[in-house]
């Protein structure tokens, strides 16, 4: 066995650590993020592999170490002394873990993008059952808002809506590689695939998040221009449309099933009810009138407190952490405020007021190289249709729910945008169409 093949078996088994262990092993995961780097740095600077360091994400990827570099020695020479460590820049670089993951992908013989989601999903099957909490799961099943320890509810509504938003848009692909199977092994597959989906959807309305409601409502209502967009690139799919059909019958079944156990009509308006707020309160919660706030308050007064650090100091903002100096040492927050949060509920003031303007634009610039990567890789016929959905209802899911917490500061934006992205990226690494 040579030596690349090595470094890429073992960057695989990384991916499958990394997938499985966020949850139920944290300390495990932390090892694999760190296994991601030390063995993908290597190969993409071995001699051997020129086309890596051809790929743009990569480039890009190398440019924002670079800054990352500059900006921790920038900031350690200009923040005051009560600011953290600068070096919690670094964080932002979690973004690229997906690269690591999608060529372990492209180049593994025995890794593939849905063995990595199955794995993912056991990952979250393991942990859930390991914390099993009968009176939470109970609770949750008569309409208490439950999180499962996953950090809290709004973490945990991103999880399970990403894990309903794949098992939907995967359901006809299941179909496909089950039809051939005996009878008994193709219903019991289907049970299990049909649990898992009720499950997931299950999960999304108990945690009663209502950002991530609104998330997926936009996505329902963008997912026609998506198709749209498909057909543009690649004419009419051939595709059958009894299976979607069917697909789609089922799903609404079981979606009658769940809003008849759960009352989920009554659960959904008393969650959205749950606070009374107005154009005068939000005005007074924007200019720090008032103290005693509510959810929707709360963020936007740091909101409202965000944009003037970022004029402050726009380019090269103030440092990983940095959120957490600035709120306790401001006037306009209570106490009460100071204590319980040191971050902007949202992912991309958060970044702003972090990493600066400068900082950003390599975020943006990398969300720009991935989504054309993927409109060439499906127009190549090297992604299939259902994956290139897939992508899309992800990205615009997750541009909605990042308005409303700072998802790329946590484990949890960490997790999930390098297992979906690493898992579609991999198809834009194909060489050959896969008629499959």
């Amino acid at each position: 066995m040579n030596r690349s093949k090595a470094l890429y078996i073992a960057l695989a088994i990384s991916s499958l650590v990394f997938a499985f262990s966020w949850l139920p092993v944290p300390r495990l995961f932390d090892v694999a993020c760190i296994l991601l780097i030390l063995l993908f740095v290597p190969a993409t600077l071995a001699p051997g592999n020129h086309e890596l360091r051809k790929d743009p994400l990569i480039i890009l990827g190398m440019c924002f170490f670079l800054y990352t570099v500059i900006s921790i020695i920038w900031h350690r020479l200009t923040l005051p002394d009560n600011f953290p460590p600068t070096t919690s820049d670094r964080r932002f670089l979690r973004v690229l873990y997906f690269i690591a993951i999608a060529y372990a992908i492209a180049r593994s013989g025995w890794l593939t993008a849905w063995r990595l989601l199955a794995v993912a999903f056991m990952g979250l099957v393991a942990y859930l059952t390991m914390n099993f909490n009968q009176a939470e799961w109970v609770g949750a099943w008569h309409g208490a808002r439950a999180d499962f320890g996953i950090h809290n509810a709004q973490h945990t509504g991103i999880v399970f809506s990403t894990c309903a938003l794949a098992l939907s848009v995967f359901t006809p692909r299941f179909y496909v590689w089950i039809r051939l199977a005996p009878k008994l092994a193709a219903f019991l597959g289907l049970s299990l695939w049909a649990g898992a989906w009720f499950f997931s959807v299950w999960g999304v309305f108990v945690a009663q998040t209502r950002a991530v409601w609104l998330g997926l409502c936009v996505t329902l209502l963008v997912l026609p221009a998506i198709l749209g967009l498909a057909y543009l690139l690649r004419g009419r799919p051939q595709l059958s449309v009894r299976k979607p059909l069917l697909a789609g019958i089922a799903s609404v079944g079981l979606l009658a099933l769940l809003v008849s156990s759960l009352d989920i009509p009554a659960l959904i308006n008393e969650r959205l009810e749950s606070e009374k707020v107005t154009w005068e309160s939000l005005r007074q919660a924007a200019t720090h009138e008032e103290r005693d706030l509510s959810s929707i308050e709360i963020r936007v007064a740091s909101w409202s407190a965000a944009v003037g650090w970022i004029m402050e100091k726009p380019f090269m903002g103030w440092g990983g952490r940095g959120s957490r100096p600035l709120i306790r040492s401001s006037d306009l927050f209570s106490d009460a405020f100071k204590k319980q949060f040191n971050h902007l509920h949202n992912s991309y003031l958060q970044t702003l007021v972090e990493i600066g303007l400068l900082g950003a634009m390599f975020i943006v610039v990398l969300m720009a190289l991935i989504g054309h990567a993927t409109i060439k890789a499906y127009r190549q016929h090297r992604m299939p249709l259902d994956v290139f959905l897939f992508a899309w209802v992800f990205f615009i899911f997750w541009l909605v729910v990042s308005c409303f917490e700072s998802y790329i500061i946590y484990p949890t934006g960490t997790y999930v945008i390098a297992i979906v992205t690493g898992f579609f990226y991999s198809y834009c690494l194909r060489q050959k169409t896969d008629p499959a």
